[in-house]
């Protein structure tokens, strides 16, 4: 009986002593003026290809051509679906016309480029390529964290949200992240999303590979408090009516 006592003793100096969630990309530096960081990093611009970059073709009428169509029985997922590697030369083997240089040249570019290729075999070609491994991760305080493919490459920030069913409660609205890496540096603009002012001008267009992040809000630190409290309360009295009874 003492033991199973010291036990429960102990367990409650654990639970008393837990520290609250720690919060993800903390900044440890100066914050940098938003409005800076949103000219100098996150203007609009296409999404170029690179080697390694997963593409599906769809030609229109030409479904023996294309790779991946969205028209054909084959899927244009990147799990289930049919797709070209862009090789570590910048370059995929297309049927009819063989080896293509993509890498460098974002989609519209790239439907330019082969539509012009294919009036060699195919009259009036009508060419859509999309990459299939282009993602933006979101974490935090949403409903629905993940990773999620960007299909039209021209995600928002508040679709980006949208599609992760929009911040959780305890969501820190005025304080949402956006990290992208240039240059293997993470820059990282802060957005608030409650202020209604700045709303157009910071609801930037995602990269492939941003990191969107909604850390917790106070809310959820007390509420967490007083779910320990409520659980070393309930322990405690557990031991007191223990030893009563001893």
């Amino acid at each position: 009986m003492v033991s199973y006592l010291k036990y429960l003793l102990l367990l409650a100096v654990l639970l008393a002593s837990c520290q609250p969630p720690q919060q993800l990309f903390q900044s440890s530096g100066p914050a940098a003026d938003s409005r800076n960081v949103l000219k100098q990093y996150f203007q609009p611009k296409e999404a170029v290809i690179h080697p390694g970059d997963k593409l599906s073709i769809s030609i229109y009428g030409h479904e023996e051509l294309s790779i991946g169509s969205a028209n054909s029985i084959y899927s244009s997922d990147e799990v289930t679906g049919k797709w070209l590697v862009v090789d570590q030369d910048g370059e995929v083997n297309l049927p009819q016309i063989g080896r293509v240089k993509v890498a460098g040249y974002d989609i519209k570019e790239v439907n330019y480029l082969l539509e012009d290729k294919y009036r060699t075999v195919i009259k009036d070609p009508i060419i859509n390529v999309r990459v299939i491994n282009h993602f933006v991760t979101v974490l935090g305080e949403v409903n629905k964290p993940g990773r999620y493919t960007l299909d039209n490459e021209q995600m928002t920030l508040v679709e980006i949200i949208g599609s992760a069913a929009g911040l959780s409660p305890y969501a820190k609205g005025h304080e949402v992240k956006v990290i992208r890496q240039v240059q293997k540096k993470p820059i990282e603009l802060v957005v608030d999303m409650t202020d209604l002012a700045t709303f157009s001008e910071f609801n930037v267009q995602l990269q492939p590979d941003d990191v969107v992040y909604i850390g917790p809000n106070e809310k959820k630190f007390a509420d967490e408090r007083l779910r320990r409290g409520t659980t070393i309360a309930s322990i405690l009295g557990g031991i007191a009516l223990a030893l009563s009874l001893v």
